[in-house]
Parts: C-alpha cells; sequence; structure tokens
C-alpha cells in the first residue's frame, strides 16, 4: 500500500549557512515558514541542500536542526547520498535515530559505476534501515542513465518506498508509475510539475519551492482539483521566477531572493560565487513586480 505521509509538495531544502557551519537560526526560521506556507514536507541535505559541500558531521546538524524544528508537524525525507557506500549506510542510521519519516539517495556519484554496483548500492541501503528509501534519479548531474527496467529492477528492491523523477522522461515515468501503482513518485523539475503531475507523480520536490511554495501548492492542489485552467495558469506564473533563477544561478538566486524577503540563510558554498550586481538587481526588480 502506497505510504500517502509521503505524498505532496516537499520544498529541497535550502541549507542556511554561517561562519560555523549550519544557521540554526535561520534553518528555523526557514522551515517555519515553509510550513506556515503549507507544504506537507521538506527533502534535507538534498543538491539543493549543497550536500556534496557538506561534511558528514555538518549533514547530521543540519537533519538534527530540521527535525527540531519541524516537531512533527512536516513529514522529513533525509537525503544520505555521499561518494561512499559507508558514508551513505551512516547517514541512514542517523536519519532513522532523528525520526526522519524516510531516506533517500542519489545513484553512487562520480565514477562510472555499472547498473550492478549501483542496484547493490540500493540493496545496501535499503538493508541498513526501516525507512522507506526513495530512489533520487538526476542523470543529468550523476552521469547515470538507468533504463526502464533497471529502474524497476531497483524498486522491486525490498524497502524501496519510491523515486524522486528529474528527468523530462514522462513517457519513463508513466511506464513506471503504472508498474508500480504502491510507491511514491516526486516530479523533480520545478518548471515540469504539471506535467509529472499528469504522468503520474504524487508530488515534487523542488529548490523554488523554498521562495514559491504557495505557487506550487496551487499548482498541485488545482490538478488535484482537475481545474486544468488554473493548473496551467498557475505553473506559467512559477515559471517566471524559475526562468530568472536559472539564468543567474538557482542556488545562489533562490537563497537572495530569501534574503530579499528579509530571511538571511547566507551565501552558496564555493565553488559557488555570489551574484553580481546585475543578478541582485534583475532578482530586486522581479520581486517589485
Amino acid at each position: 500500500m502506497k505510504n500517502q505521509k509521503l505524498c505532496g509538495i516537499l520544498p529541497a531544502l535550502l541549507t542556511p549557512f554561517c561562519e560555523s557551519g549550519v544557521n540554526r537560526a535561520a534553518l528555523c526560521a526557514l522551515t517555519n515558514r515553509l510550513a506556515d506556507a503549507g507544504v506537507h514536507g521538506l527533502y534535507v541535505g538534498g543538491s539543493s541542500g549543497e550536500m556534496i559541500l557538506m561534511t558528514e558531521d555538518e549533514r547530521k546538524d543540519l537533519l538534527e536542526g530540521v527535525m527540531e524544528s519541524v516537531g512533527g508537524r512536516l513529514t522529513v525525507i533525509a537525503h544520505v547520498g555521499t561518494t561512499s557506500t559507508a558514508g551513505s549506510l551512516a547517514l541512514a542510521r542517523h536519519a532513522e535515530k532523528c525520526g526522519a519519516d524516510a531516506v533517500s539517495s542519489v545513484t553512487p556519484l562520480y565514477y562510472k559505476y555499472g547498473f550492478r554496483e549501483v542496484k547493490h548500492y540500493y540493496e545496501r541501503l535499503a538493508a541498513e534501515t526501516s525507512l522507506p528509501v526513495i530512489i533520487y534519479n538526476i542523470p543529468a548531474l550523476t552521469g547515470t542513465t538507468l533504463t526502464t527496467e533497471q529502474l524497476s529492477e531497483i524498486l522491486s528492491i525490498p524497502n524501496v518506498g519510491g523515486m524522486k523523477f528529474t528527468s523530462s522522461d514522462f513517457f519513463q515515468l508513466e511506464r513506471i508509475r503504472a508498474a508500480f501503482p504502491d510507491k511514491v513518485f516526486y516530479n523533480g523539475s520545478d518548471e515540469m510539475l504539471l506535467s509529472g503531475l499528469a504522468a503520474g507523480a504524487d508530488g515534487g520536490i523542488g529548490s523554488t519551492y523554498n521562495v514559491q511554495p504557495k505557487r506550487i501548492l496551487a499548482v498541485y492542489n488545482a490538478y488535484r482539483a482537475n481545474d486544468m485552467k488554473t493548473a496551467l495558469a498557475q505553473q506559467a506564473k512559477a515559471n517566471e521566477l524559475i526562468a530568472a533563477v536559472l539564468k543567474f544561478g538557482v542556488l545562489p538566486s533562490c537563497k537572495m531572493l530569501l534574503k530579499l524577503r528579509g530571511l538571511d540563510v547566507g551565501q552558496c558554498r564555493e565553488p559557488f560565487l555570489p551574484l553580481d550586481d546585475e543578478a541582485v538587481e534583475a532578482l530586486k526588480k522581479l520581486e517589485a513586480e
């Protein structure tokens, strides 16, 4: 049976930083803001959270801060993927100890691993925790493109609960959705949320949900109410902001938008650089419209 608690709209949480690491005060403010907007949960420590630029201890601190701030109000999925299986398993154990609702992981990073190795990785992860495991399929960043048959093999692993699908191949999403009706599927491309929902996604996980949660919820709710006219209009409005942040860099731009709205979550970590004056002025203009 599908885990309904995992369905819905989950911002891929930005990580607020200060000089010493995770900014717990800003983290609490951000999670409260998103909870007040009505989102269903949070996806913590993923690509939008700059996980690849954080230490294991910082990632644990981030999740602990989120769990403390959320206080049971929202579903929490902890992304635990690292460059090593041992590191991912350690983060999975920590996530279960913290009380997360599920764990998730990208396919193994950096080296060109074969499918046998990718599948074994998820088998290890699924055996390490009693929490549902959400596959994070993002071939554009990992370089690992899996066929429908290969994804089906991974989804058949006991304790794998679903997939975050960040790809424009909605034919593939529809096929695996039909084959696994009891699994939870998330659309992962913000600009194509409505398309993903139409292909069978149970919700979405995205970066720009941090800065336009109500707009994203409007797309989701209109689609579920069979109000396609409103859903299309809300997706088009959401895409105006998405186009702007894509131009200047999604994560730095989203953090700047939060700052312009009175919530300073710090800069993205290097190799990301601060936005230049042109980008900041463009985002200020966007906010004024």
